[in-house]
């Protein structure tokens, strides 16, 4: 069978694909029923009708649940960006009938989540409280292909070095630089020294970002350009709930970036050490797609981003 554009407008419908996407983000029928509210008959029955139109299986099934067969992955990449056009028309409707609603998708790294977004999402609660807000929070190289295909509709993170040749397809505008710090718990006893050398703390246990991330190499380079190999006693995490408590212990030492740090560092939960120098992560930006237009929630919480970020520029350097 040999199909065409018109064929495929007339059979497909948009709750099929909504119902498809579900099952292979949930991983289970059962799970996908339940979040989109529906019976579980009522699920398989759709992903039949899919299958039988384009007379192919879509899904895998096995005990552990459903993965995607290889056209399965074809429809479900499509439908992402279909289901992002949707989502774009939904809240631009509401917004024309209604006034500011919608939903907005943001990818973020756990460093951008801790000060910027909550402030962000503060602000744009005071003008729209209609506006659903969802945050993904995930490492760049899980985030930019979701961004790209229309999964989330924008990443606020680190701008990688190679972020063009990752993916023309999309932008940056630089919210501000982020620093770094390395700290531990308040009383460790290296604390009673200033400054302090990155040898000095080399032998106590360290907590590091896992291998997989951008902070974990700026870790490594850190190390490196200090002619020292990556600590022997590490633990490896991206929980900064878990991180701070393992510092409780008084001699577990962390390299966080600044913002994620600060609330605690101000809380007495934890104190950075004086390196006689400050320590650079990069540019942290907001990411968004060159091909896509941002609907009206998105372009509203773009605003309230700018808006956090100029607050904290200002308490930082009161005039």
């Amino acid at each position: 069978m040999k199909f065409s554009t018109q064929s495929i407008a007339r059979k497909l419908k948009f709750h099929q694909l909504v119902v498809f996407e579900q099952v292979l983000q949930s991983g289970s029928l059962v799970r996908a029923s339940q979040a989109l509210n529906l019976t579980q008959p009522a699920v398989t029955k759709i992903i039949h009708e899919l299958e039988s139109y384009f007379e192919a299986p879509l899904l895998i099934r096995s005990n552990r649940g459903v993965t995607a067969t290889e056209l399965g992955h074809v429809v479900v990449q499509r439908a992402k960006s279909l289901l992002a056009e949707l989502r774009a028309l939904t809240d631009e409707v509401n917004a024309f009938q209604e006034g500011t609603s919608g939903h907005v998708m943001v990818g973020t790294l756990i460093s951008a989540s801790t000060s910027l977004l909550p402030r962000a999402i503060q602000l744009l609660k005071q003008q729209a409280p209609g506006v659903l807000v969802s945050l993904r929070v995930g490492q760049m190289d899980q985030l930019f292909p979701a961004l790209a295909v229309g999964d989330v509709d924008l990443v606020v993170g680190r701008v990688p070095d190679d972020w063009q040749w990752r993916s023309e397809a999309l932008e940056v505008e630089v919210l501000y630089r982020e620093d770094l710090s390395i700290v531990a718990g308040a009383r460790h006893p290296m604390h009673r020294q200033a400054p302090v050398s990155l040898q000095q703390l080399h032998a106590y246990p360290w907590v590091l970002p896992t291998r997989d991330s951008l902070l974990r190499r700026t870790c490594d380079r850190l190390f490196a350009d200090n002619g020292l190999p990556t600590p022997d006693n590490v633990a490896e995490s991206l929980s900064i709930l878990t991180n701070i408590t393992l510092m409780q212990d008084q001699r577990t030492v962390a390299l966080m970036p600044f913002e994620a740090s600060r609330q605690f560092i101000q809380a007495g939960m934890l104190k950075a050490f004086d390196l006689g120098t400050a320590l650079q992560f990069g540019d942290i930006g907001c990411f968004s797609s060159a091909q896509r237009k941002l609907g009206p929630a998105a372009r509203l919480f773009r605003q309230c981003l700018d808006q956090a970020r100029n607050e904290s520029i200002t308490e930082e350097h009161p005039a």
